[in-house]
């Protein structure tokens, strides 16, 4: 696979950076990922589509999340998603696309997930709404970043 490449990155992050992320999360980053994160901090892949048959429609990155340099970071994000009980504490994202939904690290197994944040039903409790809005896109991200296809690339997919 070839690399995908990001415009509109913040400032540069360190290594500590990524550490301080990891001590406050209580989990190491794969390597891939800090990798990814010492080169664009955040930004607009080149690339930005992700074709599956598990989903309906091709999910799109808007974005990904910087973990400094900003008011919206990893960081703060995941901090306030715990606080609404909107996501579980496995999930850790790192990416939206346009609608506000997730793309989620998982910590436990390094796979990628995508999480929407408009089905809550308030029949459900926090675990089961979250549950029910987290579904499996790729087994890491290394895959992840690098299988985002371009928009023209739509139909052959």
């Amino acid at each position: 696979m070839i690399e995908n490449t990001f415009s509109n990155d913040i400032t540069a992050v360190t290594p500590a950076d990524l550490d301080h992320l990891e001590s406050v999360i209580g989990k190491k980053l794969p390597a891939p990922f800090r990798d990814h994160y010492l080169k664009y901090n955040g930004g607009v892949p080149e690339r930005t589509y992700w074709v599956s048959g598990e989903f309906d429609e091709p999910l799109e990155v808007a974005a990904f999340k910087p973990i400094a340099g900003s008011d919206s970071t990893v960081l703060s994000t995941y901090h306030l998603m715990l606080k609404k009980q909107v996501l579980a504490p496995h999930l850790l994202p790192f990416a939206n696309d346009w609608g506000g939904n997730f793309f989620c690290l998982n910590l436990d197994s390094g796979a990628i997930s995508y999480f929407t944040t408009d089905t809550f039903d308030s029949d459900l409790s926090p675990e089961e709404n979250q549950a029910e809005s987290e579904k499996l896109v790729c087994s890491n991200f290394l895959r992840f970043v690098q299988g985002l296809i371009d928009e023209e690339d739509l139909d052959e997919a």
